[in-house]
């Protein structure tokens, strides 16, 4: 997939709706501010990509640890768990659960359940814990979404997101940027992002849905109290 858009095109998506104001204040602000608020929504649970994917396997022996539910691995673009699975010894392959975090086990059996347990980025560390000590010699194999890496000028490309998903983050952008110069219209905006952005991901379900627009609901609620207290100022002082 292509992936050849910078910052600067969505600044340029953008200034006509906000009538030419500039958005390259100070520094590139506040554009990369809303252009890493839109990639890191974006690339951050729940959405899932199969363009964002990656994948790694590596052989577990319980034997050869001090910490035999504990699995130290150098996965320097680590964001989050999707899917672990485990091939024993004779070849038989299970996909296992994941969750958010585990406890310590002294039970010996075949895992059930895998969590990120402990994330060190800047060394690109992540510990893997399984829910018990493995009975055996496991294979283990691993899907995962990469992190967001921040853009740090308008130069920068929006990659890993296509170009073809520009559509997406050129609203994200302009709800961003407008939300931050405090503008009327940031619903609008809003709501463009949200509905491009759910219409364009498969395989969530109700909850994860629901749980996202609450999030947003929230924001949107706080940035229309703000500006209702800010009318009412101006009309306060009018009398």
């Amino acid at each position: 997939m292509s992936t050849t858009r910078n910052i600067m095109s969505s600044a340029l998506f953008a200034r006509p709706f906000l009538g030419y104001q500039p958005v390259n204040i100070s520094n590139g602000e506040p554009a990369l501010q809303a252009a890493n608020m839109v990639k890191q929504t974006i690339l951050s649970p729940p959405f899932r990509w199969v363009w964002n994917r990656n994948g790694a396997t590596f052989q577990l022996d319980p034997l050869s640890t001090e910490w035999p539910q504990d699995t130290l691995l150098d996965l320097d673009d680590f964001g989050f768990l999707e899917n672990v699975w485990l091939e024993d010894t004779e070849g038989n392959v299970k996909e296992i659960e994941v969750k958010q975090s585990l406890s310590a086990e002294s039970s010996v059996q075949r895992p059930a359940s895998a969590a990120a347990q402990l994330v060190d980025l800047d060394n690109g560390n992540i510990i893997l814990r399984l829910n018990a000590v493995p009975d055996q010699a496991y294979t283990i194999g691993m899907f995962y979404q990469k992190e967001s890496v921040q853009v740090t000028s308008l130069a920068s490309q929006w990659g890993p997101i296509p170009d073809s998903m520009s559509y997406v983050y050129d609203w994200g952008f302009l709800a961003m940027v407008s939300m931050i110069l405090k503008d009327a219209r940031f619903p609008i905006f809003w709501q463009k992002f949200t509905s491009h952005l759910l219409g364009a991901q498969d395989g969530l379900t109700q909850m994860q849905r629901n749980i996202f627009l609450g999030n947003w609901l929230e924001v949107l609620t706080a940035q229309e109290r703000a500006q209702s207290i800010t009318q009412q100022g101006v009309q306060a002082r009018a009398i």
